[in-house]
């Protein structure tokens, strides 16, 4: 049976069953991942998921069912969950089903770049990575990571009132990492790139990133423990700003459990300071028109000029709060109910390089690692203690490398002391709350050390 009468059928089927108002998500995951090791291609995983989940509203409460069989056969007993789940619903918040949504006809979908490249182009692009990685320096003792990604998701959504949405992204990630060796010292380096398509330039700067890391911090030890000027390289300032992502969410405000609750529309941060959630960034994780529940995605501030704007909400969230849903609705499959989540996200680049912040740094710290994310960071209190790596700077110029240091602050405190922001997003991995910085001098902060 193909979709839109197996979607009609079960719609029937749950008015029969005295469902009031009845909404379908289909999700579609294709992927291929494979890696290199010396030159050998070690793997080649192609994967396809397909989902469907059904949610409506029984009795005045909301409920929700998903299958992996989409058939005929298997529409009774995921009405049966739904009415189950709805029965034991006890959240006195009633979720709503949105009506049609106008306007995504406007939006014009990404484009998929990477299907002019054949399977061989892009296994041999990673032949090419490996192969230049290990020719940098004689040092390099190996690639311990070089791996391709690329992700297709589809996403499809139609309800009882009116609402038929459907849209599609692709994206592709690459990991390089490397480990390099010299006397009794061993260090590692990592970089990611993700991307719409597969430049050859790309190559020199997951190079640069990985080698380049594990090349310099040969030889690195600790430093004395003090108060240093620390500039947080693009890769640290955007994994630590991922992990305090759940500080905006809507959700997490009205549980108490962000300090930014009661601020909209007082400064947070200082006056150069911007963040932005962008649904439809080129090159972004995420390219989404509407959320999982029907709203149209927008580009946004969260903080502009260091005043902060707004929370992300989805529809139940926002209700509570007497205000719209900023169309962050989301799933995490479609075996999940609606919760909040962002999409891209990043802070706005300064005019300086990072070249021009290290010249006119008398003595201070560039942290360009940071390890324990889950552990050291404090989201509610905004407290975090990091284990990291970094490169001492003394009159403009880095003089050596650092190892087995803990930089420790409070975000909240740290947004107001900042200094200059540079010129050179780099985005988190993929894998987490997806989100870009420049490097950042932050002012000064505690570095345990020796």
């Amino acid at each position: 049976m193909d979709r839109d009468k197996l979607i009609s059928s079960l719609f029937e089927k749950g008015k029969a069953y005295d469902i009031e108002e009845m909404e379908v998500y289909i999700s579609k995951d294709s992927s291929v991942d494979f890696n290199i090791y010396e030159g050998e291609l070690e793997k080649y995983i192609v994967a396809e998921e397909i989902g469907l989940s059904l949610r409506g509203i029984y009795n005045g409460k909301m409920g929700y069912s998903y299958t992996e069989k989409l058939a005929e056969e298997n529409l009774d007993e995921l009405i049966k969950n739904l009415i189950q789940y709805a029965e034991n619903n006890h959240n006195e918040t009633i979720e709503k089903i949105s009506s049609q949504t106008l306007g995504v006809e406007e939006f014009i979908p990404r484009e998929n770049l990477l299907n002019k490249y054949s399977e061989e182009d892009k296994i041999n692009y990673l032949f090419d990575l490996e192969k230049r990685a290990y020719s940098v320096d004689t040092r390099v003792k190996t690639i311990s990571q070089c791996s391709y990604g690329e992700k297709t998701e589809s996403v499809y959504i139609r309800n009882t009132k009116g609402l038929e949405l459907e849209d599609s992204h692709t994206i592709g990630t690459i990991n390089l990492g490397a480990v390099t060796e010299e006397g009794r010292n061993m260090q590692t380096g990592y970089s990611h790139y993700l991307f719409n398509d597969l430049k050859e330039e790309y190559k020199e700067i997951l190079i640069k990133d990985s080698v380049g890391d594990a090349l310099m911090m040969l030889g690195a030890e600790p430093i004395e423990s003090s108060n240093y000027e620390v500039i947080l390289r693009n890769n640290v300032a955007a994994d630590m700003f991922s992990s305090f992502l759940p500080i905006f969410f809507g959700s997490n405000v009205q549980k108490n459990l962000s300090l930014m609750k009661g601020k909209i529309g007082t400064e947070v941060a200082v006056d150069f300071f911007n963040i932005i959630e962008d649904p439809l960034m080129e090159d972004g994780k995420y390219y989404r028109t509407f959320d999982d529940e029907g709203t149209l995605t927008n580009k946004k501030y969260i903080i502009e000029k260091g005043v902060l704007k707004t929370f992300l909400y989805n529809n139940k969230i926002a209700e509570k709060e007497n205000t719209s849903s900023t169309g962050n609705g989301f799933r995490d499959s479609h075996k999940s109910s609606i919760d909040i989540m962002s999409t891209n996200m990043c802070i706005e680049e300064g005019n300086k390089s990072l070249e021009n912040m290290i010249k006119f740094m008398e003595k201070g710290i560039i942290i360009i690692d940071i390890d324990g994310l889950h552990a050291g960071i404090n989201p509610t209190s905004g407290n975090f203690s990091l284990l990291s790596k970094g490169l001492l700077v003394e009159d403009g110029k880095v003089v050596r490398p650092l190892s087995q240091i803990t930089m420790a602050g409070n975000l909240y405190e740290m947004l107001k002391n900042i200094k200059s922001i540079g010129n050179d997003t780099k985005f988190c991995h993929p894998s987490s709350n997806y989100f870009g910085s420049p490097s950042i001098l932050v002012g000064k902060l505690t570095i345990a050390g020796k």
